[in-house]
């Protein structure tokens, strides 16, 4: 079976595995697949930092402390939100710039300010604006498939060849071209307006680059490819959801500032 053949039959199941969960309108269901995601995301980003025995006891103590306060719904994610997004535009960022991931002996507190970050905005969403949610993720999948196709059939410019070589500029060209047009049609399925759509896919896709070269950082300095290999012809689950890390704490953050409301 080829790679392509396993990466769309993966995609295929993983969509319709959420869509269930999206549209059941279930919380045990939703919670059971959010919890489930969460653990093995922790584990393999575990496997992608260097960090010390007291360094890893904080690592996994700060988000599952996080994450079961979040079940009791004591409301500590609005905080985390913001330092999560301060995060990503600012000190992923210049980690990319200078090629190297700076404040390494803050690495503890990547399973906080990354993963737990990610799932809590998932479910303040889910909770609180779920058309908001459903409509970035189409706009990142999108991202994701127009940015692959086109980069591997037109891609020659490389985009960070030191980082991650086989992501191209084309591909980036690719997924803001394929978004533009879909926004040209969701407005009359959705109740959305242009300005917003626009606004999202401007927003949405160079956050999405940034957690996926960010993950890619990361993955160099060990030398390894994949964070896991849960998911056939994809990787780990770090993988598939290293570009929603930057993009959903931020767009939850902007609902929480009445932006989207």
């Amino acid at each position: 079976m080829s790679v392509l053949l396993k990466r769309f039959i993966s995609a295929f199941i993983l969509f319709g595995v959420f869509l269930f969960t999206f549209f059941s309108n279930n919380n045990l269901f939703f919670l059971i697949l959010i919890s489930f995601v969460f653990f093995i995301s922790l584990l393999e980003m575990n496997k992608l930092l260097i960090l010390s025995k007291k360094q890893e006891f904080f690592f996994w103590l700060l988000p599952i402390g996080a994450f079961i306060i979040n079940i009791l719904n004591l409301n500590n994610f609005y905080f985390i939100s913001f330092v999560s997004s301060f995060f990503w535009i600012f000190i992923a960022s210049l980690s990319l710039f200078q090629n190297k991931v700076i404040f390494n002996n803050l690495e503890f507190s990547y399973g906080l300010i990354i993963i737990y970050s990610l799932f809590s905005s998932i479910d303040y969403l889910f909770h609180n604006n779920s058309l908001l949610l459903l409509v970035t993720l189409i706009f990142i999948w999108v991202s994701d498939i127009f940015a692959y196709f086109s980069g591997s059939f037109i891609g020659k410019k490389k985009l960070a060849p030191l980082i991650s070589p086989g992501k191209t500029i084309e591909g980036v060209y690719g997924a803001f071209i394929a978004n533009f047009v879909l926004i040209s049609i969701l407005p009359f399925f959705l109740d959305f307006s242009f300005i917003k759509l626009f606004f999202l896919i401007i927003l949405i896709i160079p956050l999405s680059i940034i957690g996926d070269l960010f993950e890619s950082l990361l993955k160099r300095r060990l030398g390894k490819k994949d964070s896991g290999n849960l998911i056939p012809g994809h990787g780990g689950i770090l993988d598939r959801v290293d570009a929603l890390c930057p993009v959903l704490p931020v767009i939850a953050t902007m609902n929480i500032l009445g932006f989207f409301l």
